[in-house]
């Protein structure tokens, strides 16, 4: 009895990292290999299990943005066509922190038949079908 629980709790939090991206997963079930590389592209790599199902790897980097600010100062003149003096300022992030989503997809007679997502889940759901 304990053995089955302890098993429960570490396949629960086996799952939990992935159930954030269970929607954006699954959008890509059963798609074939065309499909994905005409949205992500070429993959960066590839293999062949025993039996016989292919797999393929696509990563993708990005850097997260800090925001901008921006400053602006302005004079103006009167409605008799007064003096008008401006300056502004602007400014941004010198760049932000790198972010990566790695996604292995494992096809079978041709189509998604498995998945595997690794990354910031924000990211990594902007590569949804």
């Amino acid at each position: 009895m304990r053995i089955a629980a302890l098993i429960a709790i570490v396949l629960a939090g086996c799952a939990a990292p992935g159930g954030e991206l269970a929607d954006t997963r699954g959008g890509w079930d059963g798609a074939t290999y065309d499909e994905v590389v005409l949205r992500w592209g070429t993959p960066a790599r590839s293999t062949k299990l025993s039996d016989g199902r292919d797999v393929y790897t696509w990563v993708s980097d990005s850097v997260g943005s800090r925001g901008s600010s921006s400053v602006g100062f302005g004079v103006g003149g009167g409605r008799g066509g007064g003096i008008g003096i401006g300056t502004g300022v602007m400014f941004g992030s010198g760049g932000g922190e790198p972010v990566r989503c790695e996604r292995t997809l494992v096809f079978k007679d041709g189509r998604v038949d498995e998945q595997t997502w690794q990354g910031p889940t924000e990211y990594c759901r902007s590569f949804g079908r």
